[in-house]
């Protein structure tokens, strides 16, 4: 017998449960309705029903069926009846034919095969069969219920309906580290550290019997290019979504070319009394890169949390002309060597007795200096050409619309085609997109760098020069595949005085009255890039406006009034895409009238009218033995300006027609061809006149012809060969400009080429690229 339990004990136990029902029943009951976690109940009046609305605009009416009453319905009947039906023939037609009374041959012909006999048809098999099926289309009877789905719906189940509650997107990120689990594992399953590293199912695509897959395997490589790499952004390297990307590249660009070459004031050989020299040049440039890319954040559906990039590039950089003054202003050219030093100082020159103790024999041989440091120059340049942080700072949408900010040394380009702004440069930039990536928007403020001369890559010396860029991209602007651009540039240039890396003056122009002068420039753009029907179509239009303080070619200031037009047609044919472009920037009729009309870029790189197979396009050469270029590499406008990325830019200058045809061919899935012809015309010819004092300078450029090719052999762009042929056949206005020499004087030795002009000016080129 169980003794009783203490009064106490049992009290104690009454309270626990009484006070367990008290606190059940004192809660509050939600009721049905009630919104769950992570949801929302739509309050806008909802779209109208298909009865109601109809979103086509015009639709087409289609005429209606006729009435019927009659519905049909399939039967199946079993034939039971056994009639003997006569032996089916396939050719009735036969017993028709007239018989042949045709001689017989003249030579045995080969005896017909024998009659093939087919075998017995099985048993059960045999025509006619009994029991057969056979279909039957009969209207339905009238008693059939026809009011199925014809009754109305309940007013909870009509359209519109108001109130209907929709699931919000879950912004977390469900994890749960090892240490907080209190479980074991379940059955048949193994942890890994993340996602990343699960393999992939075997893909069978062919019948051959080999197995593909992108990623065969789960192992991860330290540095792959074709598996699953840790250094190459596949796999995190710390956590679950820090990824390192490693990329290294080497570029060697070998250019062969003829550009007019001023003789100099101390030519290269003895007996020039030439204008022009020898104008053949070959130079060669390398850059060696190592790209670090360090960010965060799973980038198929959204941006970066953020990014880190680094690129270091090591530049080497050859150049051999037949002539002085390319490598240097000094004939003497690299007197102190090819290591990046400078000539000796000439200020303890007293007397000609001086001077071989300050050449100290480096002057070379007396009858040439061809293929010494006076026509050869090889410099090595350190640069570290990107280098920046880009931060996500918010999104717009729950499809990822998103704002971010990039600060440091980054790419950038103004334009679809680089006509105006396409450069590596300081700067912060805020940029993103709205409503569903329909819009894309830039905010860019940059505090330009100064350029190495002969490599053109940064440096960390300012140049007092600001360049402000806004614009906006809308996809699917008018017509579907076409994207529209409007965009506003202001370039704030108060350069001052500035020497490159060999000596020459680049600002201000050494042209007319040399004067330092700041120049406030504004832009408005308005461009588009896509495709409208079957052609595609690329254009960019550009006003400028602004004041440049001191021109020296005018010889005051001048107002900037300066437009430029770009368009390319091109039409897409199987492997083959044909185009047709135009460009047109204007040019100064008045060198002198206070009015800058002839257009100048910021700093240009276009690809347009043969890109960088075109003569044109790819080369720059100086005006008639001045110290600016009518011209400056891959340049389009001829501005009369010391160098695009040097320089200032001077918008009192000629101008440019340019109508080109050309052709893009795949011609393999490894192989692509490019061919281009260019008709090229001066705007206006009035900034040559005065800049070389005469008058007869003709506007007709001259024929601008080129061929490339692209090579792919890996069908990769890990190895990349481009190798491309331009060359220029000269006009009128280009032969008044560089003519060698003008009549004979009395008293000097006569020149042979009195007049002559190179009558075929070239650009050939050889790139290898190689990228891991």
């Amino acid at each position: 017998m169980r003794p009783p339990e203490p009064m106490a004990e049992r009290n104690d136990w009454n309270r626990i449960v009484f006070t367990g029902l008290f606190l059940l029943t004192s809660l509050p009951v939600r009721p049905a309705d009630t919104l769950k976690p992570e949801q929302a109940v739509s309050t806008n009046l909802p779209p109208a029903s298909p009865e109601h609305f109809s979103p086509d605009p015009n639709p087409v009416q289609l005429p209606e069926p006729p009435p019927s009453d009659v519905r049909w319905v399939h039967n199946v009947i079993i034939v039971t009846n056994s009639l003997t039906q006569p032996q089916f023939n396939p050719d009735p037609g036969a017993s028709l034919q007239t018989p042949s009374n045709a001689p017989p041959a003249l030579f045995n012909e080969p005896a017909a095969p024998p009659l093939f006999t087919p075998p017995p048809v099985p048993v059960g098999m045999e025509l006619p069969r009994e029991n057969s099926r056979l279909g039957e289309i009969v209207p339905v009877s009238e008693s059939t219920n026809r009011s199925f789905g014809d009754a109305p719906l309940p007013d909870e189940l009509k359209l519109p309906r108001q109130n209907v509650r929709r699931e919000l997107r879950v912004d977390k990120e469900w994890r749960v580290e090892p240490s907080l689990r209190q479980f074991s594992y379940p059955t048949n399953t193994e942890p890994v550290p993340d996602r990343w590293r699960i393999g992939f199912a075997p893909w069978k695509r062919y019948t051959s019997g080999s197995i593909e897959s992108p990623f065969e395997s789960p192992d991860t490589y330290l540095w792959y290019p074709y598996q699953r790499s840790l250094l190459k952004g596949d796999v995190p390297i710390y956590g679950q979504d820090i990824f390192l990307d490693l990329t290294a590249s080497a570029e060697t660009i070998t250019e062969f070319k003829r550009v007019p070459t001023a003789s100099g004031v101390s030519t290269a050989t003895a007996g020039e009394y030439e204008f022009y020299g020898q104008s053949d040049q070959l130079s060669i440039q390398n850059n060696l890169g190592f790209e670090i890319n360090l960010f965060k954040g799973e980038t198929v559906f959204r941006p970066v949390d953020w990014a880190l990039k680094l690129e270091p590039v090591f530049n080497v950089n050859y150049v051999d002309a037949n002539e002085t003054g390319v490598v240097s202003p000094d004939p003497r050219g690299s007197i102190g060597g090819n290591n990046n030093s400078p000539p000796p100082n000439n200020g303890g020159v007293q007397n000609p007795g001086d001077i071989g103790g300050l050449l100290n024999g480096q002057t070379g041989p007396a009858d040439s200096f061809r293929a010494t440091q006076h026509t050869e120059r090889t410099r090595t340049f350190f640069a570290l050409q990107q280098a920046f942080l880009e931060v996500h700072l918010a999104d717009l949408s729950d499809n990822y619309d998103f704002l971010s900010m990039r600060v440091g040394y980054q790419p950038f380009n103004a334009d679809f085609r680089g006509f105006l702004f396409n450069d590596v440069n300081l700067g912060v930039r805020l940029f993103g997109n709205y409503d569903n990536n329909l819009y894309q928007y830039n905010l860019a403020v940059f505090d330009m760098r100064e350029k190495d001369t002969d490599s053109e890559l940064n440096t960390f010396d300012p140049r007092n020069q600001q360049v402000v860029v806004a614009n906006l991209y809308r996809q699917d602007f008018i017509w579907h595949g076409y994207t529209a651009e409007w965009s506003f540039l202001a370039n704030f240039d108060h350069g001052g005085v500035h020497y490159d890396e060999n000596g020459n003056i680049v600002r201000p122009e050494p042209i007319g009255t040399v004067r330092a002068h700041n120049e406030n420039v504004y832009y408005l753009g308005w461009g588009g890039d896509g495709h409208i029907g079957r052609f595609n179509v690329t254009h960019q239009f550009y006003q400028a406006l602004g004041r440049d303080e001191f021109n020296g070619l005018a010889g005051h200031g001048v107002d900037i009034n300066a437009q430029m037009a770009a368009l390319e047609v091109s039409y897409d044919r199987n492997w083959a895409r044909y185009k047709a472009s135009f460009l047109y920037a204007s040019g100064d009729g008045n060198t002198t009238d206070g009015t800058g009309r002839g257009f100048d870029t910021i700093v240009d790189n276009p690809n347009f009218t043969g890109g960088p197979f075109s003569y044109w396009t790819r080369q720059g050469f100086n005006l008639g033995g001045t110290l600016v270029n009518l011209k400056t590499p891959s340049s389009l406008v001829p501005d009369l300006r010391t160098s695009k990325t040097e320089g200032q830019a001077n918008f009192v200058n000629p101008g440019v027609f340019i109508f080109g045809l050309g052709g893009e061919f795949d011609v393999t899935p490894k192989l692509r061809t490019f061919l281009n012809a260019n008709y090229i015309r001066f705007a206006e010819t009035d900034t040559i006149k005065t800049a070389l004092l005469t008058d007869k300078v003709n506007g007709e450029v001259g024929w601008d012809l080129s061929l490339g090719i692209q090579y792919r052999p890996l069908l990769t762009d890990n190895v990349i060969l481009s190798a491309g042929f331009g060359a220029l056949i000269p006009g009128q206005g280009y032969k008044d400009i560089y003519k060698t020499s003008t009549d004979p004087v009395p008293g000097f030795d006569r020149t042979d080429r009195k007049g002559a002009v190179d009558d075929f000016l070239y650009s050939g080129l050889i790139a290898i690229t190689f990228t891991y």
